[in-house]
Formats: C-alpha cells, structure tokens, sequence
C-alpha cells in the first residue's frame, strides 16, 4: 500500500478563542492533486499555514508516515514541502532569474537545487523575462515566478494559496494549466481555492470547507455534480462545459 504524501488527521487552529480550523483530516496521494475549496473565511489559508508549521495546531500532521506536527517550517522545507502563500512574495527589485536562484538557497552547501534551464522549460514567458524586474511582471507572470521559485528548492509536495487571486479568467486558465502539467510531472499538489470550478476541472480529489470544517469530500468529477457545490460554488455547470480531468479519464 503506497504510503501517502501528506496526511492532516483531526487539525483544529485557534486565534485565542475563536478556532479557525475544527478537526480537519485530509491525505494527498504522490503524484495527485487535491484541492480544498471555500469561501473567503472558511479556514483555507489557515489551514494551509499550520501544514507548513507556521501556525501551531493540535491534531496529528504526517508527510511519507513521518509525523511533523511539531516540528519547525524549516525542517519541514528540509523533507521537501513548499508553500506559495497567497501575496507570493516575491523579491519585486531582483531579476527574474536571482529570485529564481534564491529559491535554491538551502541547497548552496551541497552545489544541488533545481535547475534554471528546467524552469525556463516549464515557464517559457520566463526565460523572455529573465533579466526582468520581478515587479514589473504581470500577475500571470508573477504567480509563475513563484511556483518556479519553490520549484527550485526541488519540493516533494507544492501547496499553494489562491493561485488565481485577482488573475483575468485566461490567465486563471493559464496558470491552472501549469498547475495540473506540474502534477503529470510527478510534484504532489495541495491547491487552495475560491474558483471551485477552475479547480475542479484540473484536481483528482476535493474537500470543501466551511466554518474551518470539512463539510463535502469526494474526487473531483463527484463534486462537480454534487448539487451542494453546484449552488454554492458553481452554478448551472452543464455536464459538457466540464472538460475532463485526470481523476476523470483514468489518467
């Protein structure tokens, strides 16, 4: 039996009194893409903080069987987990191509990280832009910038935060594109996201949440016909203006 990538098993965050998350449990498969739904407030990012440890949690946080759940941010990038936090937080008067290497930093001692050349492969508007301030970027371009950057620490599980925010529909299109060619090359995904119906054409499974508690799980083709997700979160989606996804075609 495969050996799952992350699991989250009963994860509650608390801001003194008020409690975020309430007893979250998730797993992400390797190789798989899941997505966690919600609307703005539900616990999303909050949830994603205390998987990377910087926030603290009760529960139990498990990466490859390890138990991490007490354990620093760093040593959690260490064993090969990387967040993109919603602001991105790039280093805006820096060259494309220096944030890309500050983005192997941990690697310096051992002459390791990801490769340049393999970016620019995976982001072809970079290597155009690679003398480019990162600030002068555009949205589309920055959010690419980033998922390269943490790409260059070579993680084993990418999680990002709201990586369509403030993004026009086909740049949205665009970058969900390169998330979904990420996880056919092998990096296990945990996407957080208010666009549930971008998500869901390209994840193979998905929790929903609300009020900081998983309150619908299932794969993806599931929930988009789940008439919950369907008034809450999408609309009339016929079953024609879903395009299939890898959890859909066996892929």
């Amino acid at each position: 039996m495969t050996v799952p990538m992350l699991e989250a098993e009963a994860v509650s965050v608390a801001y003194g009194k008020v409690e975020a998350v309430r007893g979250v449990s998730l797993t992400v498969a390797p190789g798989r893409l899941v997505t966690v739904l919600g609307a703005n407030g539900a616990g999303k990012t909050t949830l994603l903080n205390a998987l990377m440890g910087v926030l603290p949690a009760r529960g139990r946080i498990r990466f490859e069987g390890a138990d991490l759940t007490r354990l620093p941010v760093e040593a959690r990038v260490a064993r090969g987990l990387s967040l993109i936090p919603e602001r991105r937080e790039l280093f805006s008067t820096m060259s494309v191509e220096d944030n890309l290497k500050l983005g192997a930093f941990r690697f310096r001692s051992q002459g390791g990280g990801g490769d340049l050349g393999e970016m620019y492969r995976l982001f072809p508007r970079l290597a155009e832009r690679r003398r480019q301030q990162a600030g002068t970027l555009s949205g589309g371009e920055r959010q690419m910038l980033a998922m390269a950057r943490a790409l260059m620490g070579r993680p084993r599980l990418l999680m990002l935060d709201e990586p369509s925010l403030g993004l026009a529909p086909l740049i949205v299109a665009e970058v969900m594109r390169t998330v979904a060619r990420l996880r056919d090359e092998g990096v296990a995904i945990l996407l957080v996201e208010q666009n549930a119906r971008a998500a869901l054409r390209i994840a193979d499974h998905g929790y929903v949440l609300d009020g900081g508690r998983v309150v619908i799980e299932g794969d993806s083709r599931t929930l988009q016909g789940d008439a919950r997700v369907i008034e809450t979160y999408l609309g009339t989606l016929a079953a024609d203006d879903a395009p299939p996804n890898r959890a859909a075609s066996g892929r």
